[in-house]
């Protein structure tokens, strides 16, 4: 029996988006997610939250590391169609690749300002995979920021306020409640039941018709499971 988890948060239904701003293949899931969230508008709304790709264990991206992550991001790109610039790799050496700052920055953009989560979220993407900025830098990371709408003299004390921290790390933990053990991941909540749809990339055709059922009734939070993207309903 696959576990399903109760939460406490509101009744109405949500789905709730599991990610990282270093995750390659979250950025390639952006166009999906783009076109699940225009086909449920105004019926489901959308929860964001950092699932800590690489935060107890930053990993230096040394010269031996370098291929097998550019294959990765090859392999995205033909997947997604999400072109990837691999330069910064080449460029800086040793780069430590860390999410953990640019998880607190959003988290730190949510608490300013909810509506501009996702738009810094997608600035992060496309400043780390297009641009190949360092999205570890204080300094990024706040003309980023400022580059969504927000107050740079609010900002930068918040990221790195206790509170930050502690709620990044309470985003980490409820994605390990959630069982998203691969980025990124969707969460059906209904209620104080949640069941993982998705662990990783998948496209919208894959995905949509899930989501529509569980919208209309039709398939209960409950019976929700990765496995129906493999196997479809049982009829």
């Amino acid at each position: 029996m696959k576990p399903e988890f109760i939460v406490t948060h509101t009744l109405q239904k949500e789905i709730i988006y599991v990610g990282d701003p270093m995750c390659a293949w979250c950025f390639g899931f952006a166009p999906v997610l783009d076109a699940l969230m225009t086909k449920f508008k105004g019926e489901i709304p959308f929860r964001f939250i950092m699932g800590g790709l690489r935060v107890d264990n930053p990993t230096p991206i040394t010269d031996e590391l370098k291929p097998m992550l550019l294959k990765n991001w090859a392999g995205v790109t033909r997947t997604t169609d999400q072109p990837i610039n691999g330069h910064l790799l080449a460029d800086v050496p040793d780069f430590l690749y860390d999410s953990g700052p640019a998880s607190r920055a959003f988290v730190a953009v949510r608490t300013l300002d909810e509506t501009l989560a996702l738009p810094y979220y997608k600035a992060l993407h496309h400043a780390f995979y297009m641009e190949m900025r360092d999205i570890t830098d204080p300094l990024i990371l706040r003309e980023l920021a400022t580059g969504v709408g927000i107050d740079a003299s609010l900002f930068s004390p918040l990221m790195d306020a206790q509170s930050t921290h502690e709620e990044t790390r309470a985003d980490f933990e409820l994605a390990i409640t959630y069982n998203a053990q691969a980025f990124p991941a969707l969460v059906l909540k209904e209620g104080k039941r949640a069941s993982i749809l998705n662990q990783g990339y998948k496209p919208l055709s894959a995905l949509s018709w899930v989501i529509d059922e569980w919208a209309a009734g039709t398939l209960p939070t409950s019976e929700i499971t990765p496995a129906l993207l493999i196997f479809g309903r049982a009829s």
